[in-house]
């Protein structure tokens, strides 16, 4: 179980939830509660290929290992106190057309795509093999793309054009265009290096 420290990034979105209604917030972020007792239970959240499980009302998280890290924690607790309601649009569109995207653009270039272009540009077999092993969704884009959800509402494509002769290959990222109706722009980026960092890591 992973405990949330005071003081801290969580402390917003674990407030935000200790006073909110369970339910209110597992149909907002179309998630499952769990109810254990009048006044606790657990949301059920799905997120990539597992599920992490958030305790209420200490707000608490158990995860599996390979989830039990700190962008992972604080990003469920952040999708659960932010989200909206609103669902997928099923448009795709780049992170520079959320707010603040073009200044954290560089930052996605440089800590998301460039790597994903180095890991899988010159072997697509590698990158299906790996996006299907975290159960990505074969998309029609570029030489071989794949989209995730990183949560329930928030859909994130990964895109490959592999290098040849003339052109170095490259990689791109596109988000579901309500995606920030669940996350900010920085946390947006925060998760598509989380997906992108396991997809390289399940190459190796």
């Amino acid at each position: 179980m992973g405990g949330i420290q005071s003081g801290s990034p969580f402390d917003e979105p674990v407030n935000i939830l200790k006073n909110s209604s369970p339910l209110a917030v597992a149909k907002r972020a179309g998630v499952e509660w769990e109810a254990t007792g009048p006044k606790e239970g657990f949301f059920v959240v799905p997120m990539l290929y597992e599920t992490v499980l958030v305790d209420f009302p200490e707000i608490a998280i158990r995860a599996s290992d390979d989830m039990d890290t700190f962008p992972i924690k604080l990003l469920t607790l952040i999708y659960l106190s932010k989200s909206d309601g609103t669902p997928p649009s099923g448009s795709w569109t780049s992170y520079r057309e959320f707010p603040g995207g073009r200044f954290y653009e560089p930052v996605v270039k440089r800590s998301v795509e460039d790597p994903m272009a180095s890991a899988f540009g010159g072997n697509l077999d590698e990158f299906e093999k790996a996006a299907q092993s975290l159960e990505g969704k074969a998309e029609e884009f570029g030489d071989a793309a794949y989209s995730f959800s990183l949560f329930p509402y928030v859909p994130i494509c990964f895109i490959i054009w592999k290098s040849d002769p003339e052109f170095p290959a490259r990689a791109g990222v596109l988000f579901d265009s309500n995606c920030h109706h669940h996350l900010s722009t920085f946390d947006l980026r925060i998760g598509a290096q989380e997906i992108s960092s396991r997809l390289i890591r399940r190459r190796r």
